[in-house]
């Protein structure tokens, strides 16, 4: 039986090329369902791992599906099904347009990129379809340039955001990384932003209880890696290998997750390369990492947003590894939280050069004991910052909502 009284949200992220956008979304239904507000919430996306992650509670609308690897030379889209880029794209924007404009939402929620995926929210936004819209935004996102291009600066685009989005939610804290100033965007964008602090709570369990819930012996020296979705990181996979082999005696147990996306053919050499330690243990997911973060003696990820944040929830004794090849936002991130001493930061390169024996040697014999707790979200209800409920603010878009819909929905 449908509660009439629950508040409709769709939530929309693209497909990206790990598990990060599908996390961020999930910690959002999450923290909005803990609410004593009943809310009815839609999932819009092209994801097609990880999607375990989300409340039962959310029912998803899952749009064709496209594998997106960060090369050198540019972006390499791929659709998943027997369809050209072109018809991929327009069955994804016909599918959401037409959704959207059935369930009409009070709020849309959109993940990272405003427009979405080749355009294809454009449609629904412009049609009004949802009464308020909130750009939902990790925090760094560019180079400075590319930034005020795509967000806030272009006459093509910025005014474009302002006028559908009517509230910009940041998923970090201003004292981490102050976006309004480094990226110095107008002040009407400045405006409308609020700061969340990171999608992670503090994690209060005890590193003791930590080990007995994953059954770690209490001195057991214990190392965990983890690439996040894991797509292209066979090449971080074999320099961690090679690391690990030359300081074999410092540690007695591994856990590497490599990611659902962690191509096959990389995850059989992993499996080869250390099928004689029957002391080394890989997942291929792990869906409650946060136990094995705050037991073991030193974590070793990627430096995607939501892992920091994860780092600093469970004050691990952490290395991070920006691995992205075009962009700078893991590398601007993870060098702020170097900075602050909250966790040891390895570039890419020195990454694969070999940097990364000693940098685990130096970690596990000066462990860090961070404690980031500050800069996390407080648990409080998400929806107390919504626009228009209990607490939210007024919607500051300025254009007039379209009074027919496309299908001829009013």
């Amino acid at each position: 039986m449908t509660n009439t009284d629950a508040r409709t949200i769709a939530l929309y992220w693209h497909n990206g090329r790990s598990l990060g956008h599908t996390s961020r979304t999930a910690k959002v239904a999450q923290y909005l369902l803990r609410s004593p507000h009943p809310y009815s919430i839609a999932g819009i996306t092209g994801a097609y791992r990880g999607l375990d992650l989300l409340p039962p509670e959310v029912d998803v609308v899952k749009i064709p599906s496209f594998a997106n690897f960060d090369d050198p030379d540019g972006w390499n889209l791929r659709a998943r099904l027997a369809l050209d880029t072109d018809a991929l794209h327009r069955a994804r924007t016909d599918l959401i347009t037409t959704f959207l404009g059935h369930y009409r939402p009070e709020v849309l929620m959109t993940d990272h990129i405003p427009r979405g995926t080749d355009d294809e929210l454009v449609p629904a936004l412009e049609a009004r379809y949802a009464e308020h819209a909130v750009l939902s935004l990790r925090g760094v996102l560019f180079d400075r340039d590319k930034t005020l291009r795509k967000y806030f600066g272009n006459p093509g685009r910025g005014p474009w955001v302002l006028d559908h989005y009517c509230q910009f939610n940041v998923h970090t804290h201003p004292e981490i990384f102050d976006l309004a100033d480094y990226y110095k965007i107008p002040q009407e964008a400045a405006d409308r932003l609020h700061y969340t602090g990171y999608l992670a709570e503090p994690y209060t369990v005890t590193r003791d209880q930590a080990r007995e819930q994953i059954g770690v012996g209490r001195d057991e020296r214990l190392i965990v890696a983890a690439m996040g979705g894991g797509q292209g990181a066979g090449d971080i996979w074999r320099a961690l290998a090679t690391a690990l082999r030359g300081r074999r005696t410092q540690f007695d147990r591994v856990l590497l997750v490599t990611g659902p996306y962690l191509e096959p053919a990389d995850r059989r050499a992993l499996a080869q390369l250390w099928a004689d330690d029957p002391f080394v243990e890989i997942r291929t997911y792990e869906p409650d990492l946060l136990p094995w973060m705050r037991a073991c003696d030193l974590f070793v990820g990627a430096a995607g947003s939501n892992m920091l944040g994860e780092v600093l929830a469970t004050r691990a004794n952490a290395i991070a590894i920006p691995r992205q090849v075009r962009e700078s936002e893991q590398l601007v991130h993870s060098r702020r939280l170097d900075d602050l001493g909250l966790l040891r930061k390895v570039d890419l390169p020195d990454a694969l050069g070999g940097a990364l024996t000693d940098a685990v040697a130096l970690a596990l014999a000066e462990p860090l004991s961070p404690d980031g707790t500050r800069y996390l979200w407080d648990g409080g209800a998400y929806d107390r910052h919504l626009p228009g409920g209990p607490g939210g603010t007024a919607c500051a878009c300025t254009t007039t909502p379209a009074t027919t819909a496309v299908g001829g929905h009013a």
